[in-house]
């Protein structure tokens, strides 16, 4: 029952990836995509996506407007966000954006950006993976995006592992680094390049296309369901025949102690026996 749970806990995910990767080609051709290091990460490239709205503190941005005047960043430059303005809605302040005598506190005005929203998918050794929340299984790749207190001071936030065992706690153990714990893991998904897979641009292709791939999870789903059932259905037979065993070793049971107790009945003796046996011969 346990490779069925793993496979059926392993559905949703999937599923959960798709759908938002097949939803996203819809606005795919509109989204331009930065690289950048995650320090969240230890430093791997990560892609952001820009998006037109108002920033957050902690969050970085894209200069698409730079305003005409003495300031230090211009178009394309990425800044971090350090402080929200409160007396202008939607401008912040950047440590990046400071011109002593100028811009001293670094104000980026609200048009002058757009904010870059970190997605799930990584840079690694040239290729693309997407990182998913879910067990990982044997001989995939992992990324190290919580470590504990003690493996952050070994400075193994971002490493990468590949799994040599899992455990029944969904913890696992990785090579080169060893014990790792659920909770501080991703699974790296492999992406396909957009050569291999076009995107389409049409969204009833995109709908489609959706469609098909949720149709493939749902009959998934109902196999590892009609599994499931043959199974439990398997488990009462044999229960129904259990109890029929059972049934007939206690009707064994008392016709052995039946016949035990006839045994005791003895008709004669061997006393008697022998003396008739004599009487016989006698009269021979």
């Amino acid at each position: 029952m346990d490779f069925l749970k793993s496979a059926m806990d392993r559905v949703k995910p999937e599923f959960e990836r798709l759908i938002r990767r097949e939803l996203g080609k819809m606005t795919k051709t509109n989204e331009k995509i930065h690289v950048l290091a995650d320090e969240s990460l230890g430093g791997i490239k990560r892609e952001y996506v820009e998006v037109d709205r108002k920033a957050k503190e902690g969050e970085k941005i894209v200069i698409v407007d730079a305003y005409i005047g003495a300031r230090v960043y211009k178009n394309e430059d990425v800044l971090y966000v350090n402080k929200l303005c409160t007396e202008w809605e939607g401008d912040v302040f950047s440590e990046d954006a400071v011109v002593a005598g100028y811009n001293p506190e670094g104000l980026v005005e609200y048009h002058e950006y757009h904010v870059l929203e970190p997605t799930n998918v990584v840079h690694i050794d040239g290729e693309r993976y997407e990182m998913v929340d879910r067990k990982a299984e044997v001989d995939e790749k992992i990324v190290i995006i919580a470590p504990d207190d003690d493996l952050a001071v070994n400075g193994d936030l971002g490493k990468i592992a590949t799994v040599t065992e899992v455990f029944n706690e969904e913890d696992i153990d990785a090579s080169p680094m060893g014990w790792v714990k659920r909770s501080e893991y991703r699974v790296l998904v492999p992406v396909e390049s957009t050569e291999e897979e076009p995107q389409p641009s049409d969204p009833i292709d995109v709908i489609a296309n959706l469609a098909t791939r949720v149709a493939e999870l749902e009959r998934e789903n109902k196999r590892i369901k009609d599994e499931i059932d043959t199974l439990h259905k398997d488990n009462r037979r044999h229960g129904e025949e259990l109890e029929a065993l059972k049934y007939v070793a206690k009707e064994t049971d008392g016709k052995v102690a039946h016949l035990e107790s006839d045994s005791d009945m003895r008709l004669f003796t061997a006393e008697e026996v022998a003396a008739l046996l004599n009487a016989m011969r006698e009269r021979q």
